[in-house]
């Protein structure tokens, strides 16, 4: 059904089909983001092992995965491997597992032209990094300094990658969205997000429970919500893309496997099957949007 409003009218309108209704879909749209850090290597990984279960019946380990192949017959699927290659180019590296703090900071943040480290959450006070800044720009980046996570979002100088997955959210108005980043902690999911409604925040917390009790039950470890340390009040990647098509966004963060806390790459692929798979389930069973945008759903139909 061709849209008769923005999605932003539409919603003031107390009718948010007449932007895009779900229920004229054969199937559920959902798109997978891999690698917005080019270090972060993890969501990569799981993303060509998951097209190579579809064009070869078998995952990169060699395993069939009968019911997430079944699965994906009853969705539509898009994959974006690696969403920034200019730093997954910079990181120059497989991956992080055994690698130790330091090392990590190298390889995503970057160098100073005296040697030392760009280092923590200060490199985020800086954005666009600006030529001549770093003697290594590290794969947080973009070939301009741009940390997509945090890009000018209703800017005038969007990134072309930006721009791209703008142009194909605009054009596929997914109904959900898994983007994959790594950290050095356990695997974990950050939710909810600021700045979107109670309704679609309860969502959100629903999937990744789903999510974690999949891990639970695979016997791999991960953080639970209330060790998870995240800045108030932020506006990312996952929320601009929300509020451009009403899609659910759902962030998760791989384990690196580094020293601190070390885990095998099987370990590290199947935590993606995984969490991959209770996310497709979890849609399937339950829908991919929220029934009412209120915390608790629609007290009385709107007139």
């Amino acid at each position: 059904m061709a849209s008769t409003a923005t999605i932003s009218s539409a919603m003031a309108a107390d009718r948010p089909g007449s932007y895009y209704d779900h229920k004229e879909r054969q199937r559920p749209s959902l798109t997978l983001i891999g690698s917005i850090h080019g270090g972060e290597t993890e969501g990569l990984a799981l993303a060509l092992s998951l097209i190579h279960l579809l064009e070869t019946g078998k995952d990169t380990l060699g395993r069939e995965r009968p019911h997430l192949v079944e699965s994906l017959q009853r969705i539509r699927l898009n994959i974006i491997p690696c969403l920034n290659p200019d730093g997954r180019a910079a990181a120059a590296v497989d991956h992080l597992s055994g690698a130790g703090l330091e090392d990590l900071f190298l390889v995503q943040q970057g160098v100073f032209p005296d040697g030392t480290l760009f280092r923590g959450r200060r490199v985020k006070e800086t954005q666009p990094i600006p030529a001549g800044m770093l003697a290594h720009q590290g794969g947080y980046y973009n070939a301009d300094g741009v940390n997509l996570q945090h890009d000018d979002f209703f800017g005038p100088k969007l990134a072309p990658e930006s721009m791209a997955i703008r142009d194909l959210f605009r054009r596929e108005i997914p109904d959900a969205f898994l983007t994959m980043h790594a950290h050095g902690g356990p695997a974990a999911f950050l939710v909810p997000d600021s700045f979107i409604s109670p309704g679609m925040q309860n969502k959100q917390v629903e999937a990744a429970t789903f999510g974690l009790a999949r891990l639970h039950a695979a016997g791999i470890p991960f953080l639970p919500s209330d060790q998870i340390v995240t800045p108030p009040w932020s506006f990312f990647f996952q929320t601009w893309l929300h509020h451009m098509t009403g899609a659910t966004p759902l962030l998760f963060e791989f384990c690196h496997g580094m020293e601190m806390h070390p885990q095998s790459l099987e370990t590290i692929l199947e935590t993606g099957f995984q969490v991959f798979e209770a996310w497709i389930d979890y849609n399937l069973s339950f829908g991919p949007r929220p029934a009412a945008h209120e915390m608790f759903g629609a007290i009385t139909p709107a007139k």
